[in-house]
């Protein structure tokens, strides 16, 4: 087996790729997300039917499901990480769609620089402040983390409920971000 060059696929710079259920699935700066086929090496666009102008992710949940994450903020004249809205997506095989979730069950995604992954939250030790159904990004400005959880209240009135928002239930230091371990504090 050789390497090969895929055709031009998306005008955009692929920013993100990962392998589930023995396919490749990659996300593009533009927002542009594809499956492909390991052997025919065809390449197939999964849509969204809500478009949403977002920074995207593609987290895997072992062989089992693949969620696509997509996080954005407000535009302004400042940016305000406080106003970080996610809106978190499973993958429908048979549908070739993303669909809509509120709820992660035990799930508990991680979102940083040197990869995405998921875990049970009943996998984490005791007290360690994260719990299920939640996301930690750890690779944001600053060095630190960011915890969403759905339907958090805002002091903005005009805010929508029905997204992953910014969790203020916990605070959080990276101690350590050397591949492959991303060591974190959490405090009460």
């Amino acid at each position: 087996m050789r390497w090969m060059r895929l055709k031009e696929i998306s005008i955009a710079s692929c920013k993100d790729v990962v392998s589930f259920r023995s396919r490749f699935y990659a996300v593009f700066l533009n927002g542009n997300v594809f499956v492909f086929d390991p052997y025919s090496l065809e390449a197939t666009p999964l849509i969204h039917s809500q478009p949403f102008r977002s920074q995207k992710y593609l987290v895997p949940s072992g062989n089992e499901e693949l969620f696509l994450v997509e996080g954005t903020i407000p535009d302004a004249d400042v940016i305000d990480f406080g106003r970080l809205t996610c809106r978190v997506s499973r993958l429908d095989e048979e549908a070739r769609e993303w669909v809509v979730v509120s709820d992660l069950g035990d799930r508990v995604l991680f979102i940083g620089e040197h990869g995405n992954v998921s875990c049970s939250g009943k996998e984490l030790p005791d007290g360690c402040g994260v719990s299920g159904n939640s996301m930690l990004f750890t690779d944001w400005p600053g060095h630190e983390i960011y915890f969403c959880k759905y339907g958090v209240e805002t002091e903005y009135a005009e805010d929508d409920l029905n997204f992953w928002r910014l969790s203020r239930e916990y605070g959080a230091s990276v101690l350590n971000k050397s591949p492959p371990v991303v060591a974190l504090r959490i405090e009460d």
